[in-house]
């Protein structure tokens, strides 16, 4: 029969326990046991032997987990509570000698803290909470997942601890060694259940849907198998050329970063999986770790190297390398799968998110609007608070900003740069993007760091249209200050193809429209020109005749003009046609179109507009244009510039263009008959008309009628249903 356990072998477990699982060392531990001989039924656990970091703490636990220790030993795994509403614990149940214990491990809480559970926690033990809960304050914090790994790896170590003991207990009792079969019997066992172990990995690690998944598969089945093992690993970063070292078990979670030129130091032909010393080019490349042995394993899938996994402090057989190398290897191919498929997604996504960008520059009214939008956009992907876009000049050699986003506008606009020169310019020379981090140490720009610049990080994109750089899209200062990386670079790049189409696509627009409006404009007065004013008058015509509306046109001519360009000069005159031209356009309606005809001619067409009416409206410009002050028009022969008007309607003066033009053209002929600087309608009775050379006719009974019905707001009034149908 084996002998009993004592008090001193008890806190000799516990000691043990401390020392193989080094996480132990912020909890209590306290141990609790059930003899065999107690019954099987509600057996009763008594405290054995504990070691105690924080009395206050382990007290709460004892009044929380001594009740009720028979269920958690039923259980028969490791449990994890959180009590308290602030601690957490757990109970590990295990069989030694046939004696029934449980170990619980408390003293650590959660970050944050329920004061009612807390309280009644308190009033259980007896505490005050007010007393309590600065206690609870001091004590270390941990997640759940924290807590669950050190009850798993406190289970693995007491399971060979059992199992030492069974095995001396056999040979105190059976000095002589086993029969040779029954050695490969158990070493036949032994291979199985590797085999088992690694069969069991493939089937989970194949499900395993993030990095995180994959790398915690891996790490709980070589621990299993290599309880004592600390395990760290290094996986390729974002930009390609570092690695990320990180504690997987046993080792602090952050290791810093290991260069690529490093991988030798411990993926070197003879290092690889074959256990050697931990020499000093290992603890150069990690000095955050202590360790004698390394067995380093390559990550890798299809020739592609991810990075590597060692295990440190475990002296590994032949076989047992051999064993891991296949687990590493699965987690290789799984973590190679699922970085494609997590690029997959991020090109899908991005697909997406620049097709939804497209439609809303597509639907940005201007110009400007546009180079704001491109520029809050590209801000708002890498979360930049400044930001500017130059475009190149026509002539090749200098660009300006057209937008910026923290820079006054019309400052920087002010500020030509010329291509080849400063950071900006250098990228439109190129046509490469640039990435820095650090302006003052980057030597290829090794430049003093501006003060409206809160950090020294920035990132200029080239604007292309297949090989042809038309500008520059620079951004800086992210929100929290860190460095612009090659994600940064590559989504940014993605999104400038995408704003350089729409920049080019509304250029070109810009320029067409500009054409477009050249085409069908005097380029002196802005009006529209002879071509156009034909066009709507053809437009208007066909609409009246169907509609029965009336049409009337202005024929409008400056008197005396070539007498005006001779004295006072051509400048003068080109002057004196654009203000004529904007008395008339500001007496018209937006509905109406008024024209340059030719030299000092100009034509008004005034839809849905009757012949009493439009004289009315030629009154007014005509007495606007004489008190209008032009600079010499006192030595022309009436002594002011004047101009004549003749006024032409449809359907009673003609029905065509042609018809109208002529009748309104021999109404301003009469007009100019009559002494000039007056408006005369077409097919006015004789007696309406005075003889060449006399005064202006005073108007008639039927005409002052008309002045005194249609005052001009009452025609604009009277026309606005007119323009609103049209």
């Amino acid at each position: 029969m084996e002998p009993e356990l004592d008090t001193s072998q008890f806190e000799e477990i516990l000691a043990t326990l401390r020392v193989a699982v080094t996480s132990l060392s912020h909890y209590n531990l306290t141990l609790y046991r059930s003899s065999h001989v107690e019954p099987v039924v509600s057996p009763k656990f008594t405290y054995c032997a504990s070691r105690v970091q924080d009395p206050v703490s382990n007290e709460l636990a004892r009044h929380y987990f001594s009740k009720d220790l028979a269920s958690y030993f039923e259980e028969a795994t490791p449990s994890v509570c959180r009590y308290g509403g602030a601690f957490f614990g757990f109970v590990i149940p295990f069989i030694l000698r046939d004696d029934h214990f449980c170990l619980v491990g408390d003293g650590v809480r959660d970050t944050s803290i329920d004061l009612w559970q807390l309280a009644a926690l308190s009033r259980q033990g007896g505490t005050d909470v007010f007393s309590l809960f600065p206690h609870v304050e001091t004590l270390p914090t941990a997640t759940v997942r924290e807590v669950e790994n050190v009850a798993r790896a406190v289970s693995r170590e007491i399971a060979r601890l059992c199992a030492a003991a069974q095995q001396l207990g056999e040979i105190t009792e059976s000095p002589a060694p086993p029969p040779q079969v029954e050695q490969a019997d158990d070493d036949q066992e032994r291979v199985n259940a590797r085999l088992a172990e690694i069969s069991l990995f493939l089937e989970r690690v194949d499900k395993a849907r993030s990095l995180a998944a994959t790398l915690a598969l891996c790490v709980d089945t070589i621990t299993t198998l290599h309880p004592g093992a600390k395990l760290l690993t290094a996986l390729r970063a974002d930009d390609g050329v570092n690695y990320e070292l990180s504690g997987l078990w046993g080792l602090p979670e952050e290791l810093g970063i290991l260069p690529a030129t490093s991988l030798g130091v411990f993926l070197s032909r003879e290092k690889v999986k074959t256990t050697v010393p931990f020499d000093n080019k290992m603890r150069a490349a990690i000095p955050e770790v202590r360790a004698n042995l390394a067995t380093s394993f390559p990550l890798e899938s299809a020739g592609e190297r991810l990075g590597f996994l060692s295990l440190l402090d475990c002296d590994l057989t032949p076989n047992d390398a051999l064993v891991v190398s296949m687990l590493v290897h699965g987690a290789g191919s799984r973590l190679a799968q699922l970085l494609k498929e997590a690029e997959q997604a991020r090109a899908s996504s991005l697909s997406g998110r620049l097709l939804s960008l497209t439609n809303t520059l597509l639907h940005v009214g201007s110009k400007d609007e546009l180079y704001k939008t491109i520029l809050e956009i590209a801000a708002d992907l890498l979360n930049a608070a400044q930001g500017s876009i130059m475009l190149i000049d026509k002539n090749g050699e200098t660009m300006h900003i057209v937008f910026t986003k923290g820079i006054t506008l019309h400052i920087a606009q002010c500020l030509p740069m010329k291509v080849g020169k400063g950071i900006a310019g250098k990228v439109a020379q190129t046509g490469q993007p640039l990435v820095v981090n650090d302006v003052e140490k980057d030597s290829r720009v090794a430049m003093i760091n501006r003060p409206r610049f809160k950090s020294k990080a920035l990132i200029c994109i080239p604007l292309k249209l297949k090989e042809k750089v038309i500008g520059v899209l620079n951004l800086s200062d992210k929100a929290d200050l860190a460095p612009f990386t090659d994600a940064d670079l590559q989504l940014l790049t993605s999104f400038a193809n995408l704003a350089s189409l729409m920049i080019e696509r509304t250029l070109v627009l810009e320029e067409s429209v500009r054409f477009e409006q050249l085409s069908v404009t005097d380029s002196l007065t802005g009006l529209y020109n002879r071509r156009f004013l034909k066009s709507r008058i053809e437009e208007e015509l066909n609409r009246s005749n169907h509609q029965g509306l009336n049409l009337t046109i202005l024929f409008l001519d400056l008197d005396f003009f070539k007498n005006y360009n001779d004295i006072c000069g051509h400048l003068a005159g080109d002057e004196a046609l654009k203000r004529t031209a904007d008395i008339i356009q500001g007496t018209l309606r937006e509905m109406d179109t008024v024209a340059r005809y030719g030299g000092e001619e100009f034509c008004a067409l005034l839809p849905g507009t009757s012949k009493a009416e439009a004289l009315i409206v030629a009154e007014r410009i005509r007495a606007e244009i004489e008190s209008e002050k032009f600079p010499g028009e006192h030595n022309l022969p009436l002594g002011r510039l004047t101009a004549s008007c003749g006024v032409a309607s449809f359907p009673e003066d003609g029905r065509t263009y042609t018809a109208l033009i002529h009748a309104s053209d021999i109404a301003l002929y009469q007009a100019k008959a009559n002494g000039r600087n007056q408006v005369v309608a077409a097919n006015a009775p004789r007696s309406d008309r005075a003889p060449q050379g006399s005064a202006p006719a005073e108007p008639t009974q039927q005409q002052a009628a008309a002045a005194r019905t249609f005052d001009f707001n009452s025609y604009l009034e009277a026309t606005e249903s007119l323009r609103q149908k049209a």
